[in-house]
């Protein structure tokens, strides 16, 4: 065991920083995406109380949270009440 260590010790050390690097990429791209959904959902906040606007911004947001869009508000709701701390 110990010379198989030793052999290939430099393989370990690479699995164990690909490892670390993918589930790194993995978290940032899980908070690019909340980020971006946050976003997304402050617009639509913005524009509610104007009819025309309103519209288009839920469409927007439908679009880029991936949600439907009769959906959006209560999901928009949800992701700001998980914000608050």
């Amino acid at each position: 065991m110990n010379k198989f260590i030793e052999k290939n010790f430099t393989v370990i050390l690479l699995a164990i920083t690909c490892y670390f690097l993918f589930s790194i990429s993995n978290s940032l791209k899980e908070t690019s995406k909340y980020n971006s959904d946050l976003r997304a959902c402050a617009k639509l906040k913005t524009f509610i109380n104007d009819k025309e606007f309103s519209e288009l911004f839920k469409k927007r947001a439908a679009v880029i949270t991936e949600v439907p869009a009769k959906f959006t508000i209560e999901y928009c709701k949800k992701l700001t009440q998980q914000n608050l701390f």
